[in-house]
């Protein structure tokens, strides 16, 4: 995280342009509204000389590090012509889309992607966070989720709480329609401090930026 990494006083242009400069990758996650995202002030964040996001993304290009746009959320790539003159070359750069539907086999594109610049070790958890999604996707008797990516820990099908593994399965799917398949680990960890699956919906739509879609997931929680 910027915030703990740079020092109080340290100029925060310079430190993550330094940071950038120790990458090998950098990984620019992109969804529905990256490319019109406002700050406080109204004014679009990529047009912000100093957004962070933008230092950094131009910071990477400049150098020549592999920058991977990864779209989520059925985000498309942005035109050269929607970009500041610094980040205009990320719209010619190949990117990775991943989906709810292809998990498994966009996550497998993303780490043969990563692997040459960073290891098999540094890909181990995105690959391993793949293949839980599709344990956790099997019916009963077929197993459980696997090995967290970081943690090597189990995850329970079903959690130590008052909230069913059907409710789970039921808020994970509609969530996944609005954050992608990161709803599962979302859900299924929020489900271990709830009661109820109204307490699970209220906490797990905080995931949700836009507030017409929180309305809407819990509306669709409800229903």
């Amino acid at each position: 995280m910027d915030v703990a990494a740079i020092e109080p006083g340290q100029d925060f242009r310079k430190a993550m342009d330094l940071s950038v400069a120790a990458c090998n990758v950098l990984l620019a996650v992109i969804g529905p509204e990256w490319l019109d995202a406002e700050n406080v002030a109204g004014v679009r964040r990529l047009d912000d000389p100093e957004d962070f996001v933008r230092i950094e993304l131009a910071s990477g290009l400049r150098r020549d590090i592999l920058v991977v746009p990864v779209l989520v959320r059925g985000a498309r790539m942005p035109r050269a012509d929607q970009l500041p003159d610094d980040l205009k070359d990320l719209a010619y750069r190949n990117a990775v889309e991943l989906t709810h539907a292809r998990w498994k086999s966009d996550m497998q594109v993303l780490a043969a992607a990563l692997r040459p610049y960073i290891g098999d070790a540094a890909v181990e958890a995105p690959q391993a966070l793949a293949t839980n999604k599709e344990k956790e996707s099997a019916g009963p008797g077929e197993g459980v989720a696997g090995r967290h990516a970081a943690g090597g820990g189990q995850e329970p099908a079903v959690p130590a709480s008052g909230v069913s593994a059907q409710m789970i399965e039921r808020v994970s799917k509609v969530l996944a329609g609005y954050i992608g398949p990161i709803a599962d680990v979302v859900v299924r960890r929020a489900a271990k401090q709830c009661a109820s699956e109204l307490d699970l919906c209220g906490m797990v739509s905080r995931e949700i930026e836009a507030e017409a879609d929180r309305v809407r997931f819990l509306k669709a929680c409800r229903s």
